[in-house]
């Protein structure tokens, strides 16, 4: 898979994710056949909030279930989440958290086309 594929992979996971519910960078590198590559997924999903996507970026979370501040874009996902009814808790540190056990979305495998389906041409 080249990286226009991977990113186009990414684009239509996310598309994917239910309202009220976060998956973790590296459940999607999973999902798109590339395990090792969450570091690769955060910087497409941060590309994807700089960039105001329409795809429900917001709703990739760290996989300690942290929301990561994504170069400032924290408190939007954060906001964006809340607007969805997802509900955030203050961590010990006062960091932004997402319970996974409740808000969680993991399936086992996913039939992801690895071309973009639509205008925003984010993974060609």
């Amino acid at each position: 898979m080249d990286a226009a594929q991977f990113n186009a992979s990414i684009y239509n996971l996310v598309q994917m994710i239910p309202p009220q519910k976060v998956t973790s960078c590296g459940h999607l590198a999973k999902l798109a056949g590339a395990p090792s590559q969450a570091r690769r997924v955060n910087q497409l999903v941060k590309l994807l909030g700089q960039m105001d996507s329409c795809a429900p970026w917001h709703r990739v979370i760290s996989t300690s279930g942290i929301i990561s501040e994504h170069g400032g874009l924290g408190s939007v996902q954060k906001r964006a989440l809340e607007d969805e009814g997802v509900l955030i808790r203050t961590g010990i540190l006062g960091e932004s958290r997402v319970e996974f056990s409740r808000w969680g979305w993991f399936p086992d495998h996913a039939d992801v086309p690895s071309e973009v389906d639509s205008d925003d041409e984010w993974g060609a």
